[in-house]
């Protein structure tokens, strides 16, 4: 999380990214996911948002958008389990 970057000008790979400081509500609320949505030019409906906390997937569920849960990131199965569309390891 911490990136040597300009707001808004980040990692060309995704496109858009926007911090908790830069958008009208933090996760769990949606409107980060459907800014950087808006700003692709793509539907939530169409879109799947990646996370490893439970308020990631909190988030693309307020943001009507699937979701893929990792569990190698900062929490475990337990703590993610009905919380994503898909869990994945790997």
């Amino acid at each position: 999380n911490n990136l040597d970057e300009v707001p808004g000008q980040r990692i060309g790979l995704f496109g858009v990214a926007y911090g908790a400081d830069e958008v009208p509500a933090a996760k769990p609320a949606g409107d980060g996911l459907l800014l950087c949505c808006e700003q692709l030019g793509a539907s939530p409906e169409s879109s799947v948002y990646v996370g490893d906390s439970p308020s990631d997937g909190k988030a693309a569920r307020n943001a009507g958008m699937q979701s893929i849960g990792v569990l190698w990131g900062a929490n475990g199965k337990a703590a993610l389990e009905g919380g994503f569309d898909v869990l994945v390891d790997d």
